[in-house]
């Protein structure tokens, strides 16, 4: 966290997981799983002002940090709420535009984060043209797994993103995705988030264009494999 600018996103991973707003450039209610240092969250309550937010925080020790971190007050429409996120999505009646997942303990990744019932549920919460968005750091091998559960809880709708250097994976899993987004008209909305929100939108969607013609064609490639 930048101490003259704590709202800043300085990692690239977090940078990257913004450009759900190139899917929900105008989200009513997100989610925000893991409160962290609160980038995030804080982000999201500065740069979306008629967006409500909730962050779901497993570790009490953490939520107590928060003003520390220039982590806003729980106010009208934002709100650190102090649960299992496993727990919470499985008990919630509401839905959500998007849900931004980054929740890691001590030891790494949450180990509920590995339950296919997590992401079916996630997706039961989503409207329908909603959205997952999530920072998976694991090893190659692990992050196998989580890509085929999460692919199977979302039908295959999905574009994954290495994010160099940082070494993270994100993970965008569309409830309801156009076998070809409109990348033409993306384009013109990328230019008015990047003015808006002051990141690189433009790049943001190349790189995801790039990634999902790379997973349309290892699809592709699976489809003609001969089976023995």
């Amino acid at each position: 966290m930048r101490r003259d600018d704590p709202v800043a996103l300085q990692l690239k991973y977090t940078q990257r997981m913004m450009a759900l707003l190139l899917f929900a450039p105008r989200p009513k209610h997100l989610v925000i799983v893991g409160l962290g240092g609160g980038s995030l969250t804080k982000f999201c309550h500065r740069h979306l002002p008629k967006t409500r937010i909730t962050t779901i925080e497993i570790d009490a020790r953490v939520i107590a940090l928060a003003p520390a971190f220039a982590v806003p007050p729980d106010d009208g429409r934002h709100r650190v709420v102090h649960a299992d996120a496993c727990d919470w999505f499985a008990s919630t009646g509401e839905r959500f535009d998007a849900v931004l997942l980054d929740g890691y303990t001590d030891t790494g990744i949450a180990s509920g984060f590995g339950d296919p019932a997590f992401y079916a549920r996630i997706r039961e919460c989503l409207k329908p043209e909603g959205l997952l968005v999530a920072n998976i750091l694991v090893t190659a091998e692990a992050f196998r797994g989580y890509r085929r559960v999460i692919g199977e809880a979302f039908d295959g709708q999905m574009i994954c993103q290495k994010i160099v250097p940082d070494g993270n994976n994100v993970v965008f899993a569309f409830k309801a995705l156009r076998a070809e987004p409109d990348w033409i008209a993306m384009a013109g909305e990328a230019r008015k988030l990047a003015t808006r929100h002051g990141l690189d939108f433009p790049a943001f969607l190349r790189a995801l264009r790039r990634a999902h013609e790379r997973g349309n064609a290892e699809h592709a490639e699976d489809a003609v494999l001969p089976m023995f």
